[in-house]
């Protein structure tokens, strides 16, 4: 869509957050008459969205009750809004009966970036493949812009793209239910797991919004399939595909020829697999002749916070903050990438609300843990899951919180040993984000090396 469109044109923007603020600029910026909504106070907006109404966005916040909404030609949506709970799902219902689009803000980034883009999807696992393909294609001297989800979103990163750039974006279930025109490039899924249900309807309408991202593709496109996950594999030799048309590559951990890679898990050797098979699509003839660039760029691969990253070595124990890890399955694959003993710090508010959500769990902690302290919410149900695999009850302590539990694992753990948070959960009972959960692990980790002094 040319910008000169966008001028004369009223769009509303839903939730000024990450995406929304960012979005709601670029479209005042471009001429076009932008009201923008959020059911948090001014004061509590951040100063990027605070700074929208000296630019001439319309800013309605608190209880504003959609005022002027049915004036607006386009309705942009920040991810994660609640589209299918009321009040919003009937409001937004209204507005496209009228004719109003509704759209999200990775479509409408989409519709106006310069460059190709490689999209990566799953439940797990994008941010660190965004970046494994982002820094691999920098090592082999192309423009590679990494952005999405969970970092900068992609419209705030277009003045940075140009035609001969590579856009590589983290896309989530939530941008790819309004992303109507989205068309990679290059398209990648990892994994389908267990996650969104306080969001999405069903577990399979999550998984079916994911295939999205291949919607779109036509022949020149590269649909990339890590067919370690067998949700993934099935999909191959299923009819939920029908229709496409991009050429299919099937990445596995198992073609993984580099001996060391910086990555602990079974899991990232997959994504690392399918990173390489991106970055492959990508440079086509000349993938042969950046191979030794490619490997270089993955042994100096450092991996993002939270994410089975270490973050001391405390008298022979090694401690290890995966609070990125929200769901019973992420947590499974952190106890599966550390020899025994293992104690694991798992819980907050559960995400997954079927009875047996942390029935796997509870096997993996069987097999694997030397101990389990629980915290938050979700502490309950995850010491009933752990006994029920036939975890010894005795080794099971409620730490109630983080700090409390990072003491008690200290004095459980031997030498030699692994201390490793993987809630299995969200934050928000007792933080307002994994970040902050990490961040207050770190914490209390250092405070552990403090008292020694």
């Amino acid at each position: 869509m040319n910008e000169k469109h966008l001028a004369g044109k009223i769009y509303a923007v839903i939730g000024l957050a990450r995406a929304g603020a960012p979005a709601a600029r670029f479209l005042v910026e471009r001429g076009a008459r932008v009201l923008g909504y959020d059911s948090r106070e001014l004061s509590e907006l951040s100063d990027e969205a605070r700074a929208l109404a000296p630019s001439g966005v319309e800013l309605h916040t608190g209880a504003h009750d959609f005022a002027g909404l049915e004036e607006c030609d386009v309705i942009v949506l920040s991810p994660g809004l609640k589209i299918h709970h009321e009040p919003l799902r009937s409001i937004l219902e209204r507005c496209a009966a009228r004719g109003t689009e509704v759209i999200g803000e990775l479509e409408l980034a989409f519709r106006h970036c310069p460059a190709p883009i490689i999209a990566v999807t799953g439940t797990k696992g994008k941010s660190t493949t965004v970046k494994l393909i982002s820094e691999m294609l920098q090592s082999c001297g192309e423009n590679a812009i990494r952005a999405g989800n969970t970092g900068i979103p992609l419209i705030a990163e277009l003045p940075n793209l140009a035609a001969d750039s590579w856009a590589v974006v983290e896309v989530s279930s939530f941008q790819l239910e309004r992303a109507p025109t989205f068309k990679p490039r290059i398209a990648v899924l990892l994994n389908l797991l267990a996650d969104h249900q306080d969001y999405h309807p069903t577990l399979e309408q999550y998984w079916a919004t994911k295939l999205k991202i291949f919607a779109n593709q036509d022949g020149q496109g590269t649909a990339v399939f890590n067919v370690d996950d067998n949700r993934v594999a099935a999909l191959l030799d299923g009819s939920e595909l029908n229709g496409l048309r991009a050429r299919v590559v099937k990445a596995s951990a198992r073609n993984v020829d580099l001996a060391e890679i910086p990555l602990r898990g079974e899991h990232n050797r997959s994504n690392l697999a399918a990173a390489l098979a991106a970055v492959q699509a990508a440079l086509g003839e000349r993938a042969g002749d950046c191979r030794a660039q490619i490997a270089e760029a993955v042994c100096q691969f450092e991996s993002l916070p939270h994410r089975l990253e270490i973050v001391d070595c405390i008298d022979g124990v090694t401690w290890v903050n995966d609070s990125q890890a929200t769901i019973p399955d992420a947590a499974v694959r952190a106890l599966q990438a550390f020899a025994p003993p293992v104690t694991l710090i798992a819980g907050g508010r559960a995400k997954l609300e079927n009875d047996d959500a942390f029935d796997g769990l509870g096997q993996a902690i069987n097999h694997h843990a030397h101990c389990l302290l629980t915290i938050g919410e979700a502490a309950p149900a995850l010491a009933t899951a752990a006994r029920r695999a036939g975890f010894d009850a005795a080794k099971i302590s409620d730490a109630r919180n983080l700090a409390q539990a990072v003491i008690e694992a200290r004095t459980r753990t031997p030498a030699g040993g692994t201390v490793v948070l993987s809630p299995a959960c969200a934050s928000f009972d007792q933080f307002k984000s994994f970040e902050e959960r990490g961040e207050a692990f770190r914490a209390a980790v250092a405070a552990l090396t403090a008292r020694k002094k």
